[in-house]
């Protein structure tokens, strides 16, 4: 994947994230429990970058529960069409390749919490 933003750039350089592509997608789904970030171009759908920033806020807030893997779907059109993520950018959580659910495009920080909590099943780690 070439990252064509800064925000994927910084996203792409915190740990727990992965680039991923091919048969990459799948193995990494297939790992206990992941967020695969469908982006592409942030010129067309500047949302990519806004939930690109908040994804690692995302991760803290759920102590690390979950990893995330950054998908292109304009390189990989077999995985946006198998994990069903036509809408950019959209956040399909797994677990072991099962699909929980899927958040699409730009939300407020209490949706992101509630929804996520409601997929992974359990609330989100206390602010301290």
């Amino acid at each position: 994947m070439n990252p064509s933003s800064p925000a994927l750039q910084r996203l792409l350089a915190q740990p727990g994230v992965q680039a991923l592509s091919g048969a990459r997608i799948d193995e990494f789904a297939s790992r206990g429990t992941q967020a695969l970030f469908f982006t592409g171009d942030p010129g067309r759908h500047p949302e990519i970058d806004d939930v690109a920033v908040i994804l690692p806020e995302l991760m803290r807030a759920f102590d690390g529960r979950f990893g995330v893997g950054v998908v292109d779907p304009d390189a990989d059109r077999e995985a946006l069409m198998r994990w069903d993520a036509g809408v950019r950018p959209t956040l399909v959580f797994v677990r072991d390749g099962v699909r929980l659910g899927a958040i699409a495009r730009m939300r407020d920080w209490a949706y992101y919490l509630s929804e996520i909590a409601a997929m992974l099943g359990g609330a989100a780690a206390s602010p301290t």
